[in-house]
């Protein structure tokens, strides 16, 4: 085992802003949009040891009509843990694995 891991993600409402600026990055995302698919704004904190806010990710998501939204937010937590785990193993020296990660704060607050 290594490191002690704290997570704490967030799926919102996004901004207009947001939601502009994710199609931007991804045009293909309209298409999405055009068939009902709700965006939603996806961010997680992880920290390792005690520092704070060691990385943050955020990225639109889009959330497929009757779909609930902690479904949706579980599923991208899953994700980005993996790459965030990843990334600070490979990329900055960290030995931190899946086990390492304490309860996850997954709050969920969509309309």
């Amino acid at each position: 085992m290594g490191e002690s891991v704290t997570v704490d993600a967030l799926l919102r409402d996004p901004t207009t802003a947001e939601v502009t600026e994710g199609l931007e990055r991804n045009p293909g995302s309209a298409r999405l949009a055009d068939r009902g698919w709700q965006p939603l704004w996806f961010e997680v904190r992880v920290a390792v040891g005690d520092q704070h806010d060691h990385e943050f990710i955020h990225s639109l998501v889009w959330r497929e009509p009757g779909r609930p939204a902690r479904e949706v937010a579980e599923e991208e937590l899953g994700h980005t843990l993996d790459e965030v785990l990843r990334n600070l193993r490979d990329a900055e020296g960290y030995d931190v694995w899946p086990e390492d990660v304490e309860e996850p704060m997954l709050r969920v607050d969509v309309a």
